[in-house]
């Protein structure tokens, strides 16, 4: 018989207990955290990007960088690779080779890097060799042959066109802005320029010879 109370006695705490848990969660307000130790860590003082922001005419917390700002990651042996600030358009691709390399300084490592990722993003199409004859090409995938750098056209053709034409695409190339950063993109360049010297140097040397 006691042994049943004793029993009994327990369900009921037990039930009690239960029911003012869920009772006390039913409650309004059950999300406060009640006191908090430190408050300027637990809310965060810095503006939601996606908030609503009255400080600003157009309401948005998330604000464009200044006109002329240098991302990080820029910097190039203390000096600042000037951001390329061209748009897409036909006149601006016609004073692209007004742009030089801002590279401070072309050095074998620069021209090693540049080779390394012109055979991992350009040479599926223009070929290592740079004659356009690219194993994508020669599949038969391409209507129209890629640009063959050896060809007098893009032995002239400037750096900062080129740089354009990687940053925007051009004709069937599309852009390379989301794969190669601008540093990348001018060592690509840099190489590209560095074997067109050669043949510009073999030209020279022809040249000179059916003078004699």
């Amino acid at each position: 018989m006691f042994l049943n109370m004793r029993k009994q006695t327990f369900f009921i705490g037990l039930s009690a207990g239960f029911l003012s848990a869920v009772l006390f969660s039913c409650q309004a307000g059950r999300n406060n955290p009640g006191r908090i130790y430190t408050p300027d860590m637990y809310y965060s003082r810095a503006y939601d990007a996606y908030s609503v922001n009255l400080v600003y005419p157009d309401s948005m917390s998330s604000r464009l960088p200044v006109p002329g700002t240098v991302p990080r990651g820029h910097t190039v042996n203390a000096h600042e690779l000037l951001p390329f600030n061209l748009p897409q358009s036909d006149s601006a691709y016609a004073v692209s080779g007004q742009v030089k390399n801002p590279l401070p300084v072309i050095t074998q490592a620069t021209l090693d890097e540049g080779q390394r990722l012109f055979n991992i993003y350009c040479a599926i199409c223009h070929g290592e060799q740079l004659d356009g004859q690219g194993p994508l090409y020669k599949s038969g995938k391409f209507p129209v042959q890629p640009a063959n750098f050896h060809l007098p056209q893009y032995l002239k053709m400037p750096e900062g066109t080129m740089f354009y034409s990687v940053t925007y695409g051009k004709n069937l190339m599309g852009s390379y802005a989301s794969q190669l950063s601008e540093r990348q993109r001018w060592e690509v360049i840099a190489y590209i320029k560095s074997v067109q010297a050669k043949d510009l140097a073999k030209g020279a040397d022809s040249t000179a010879v059916a003078k004699k």
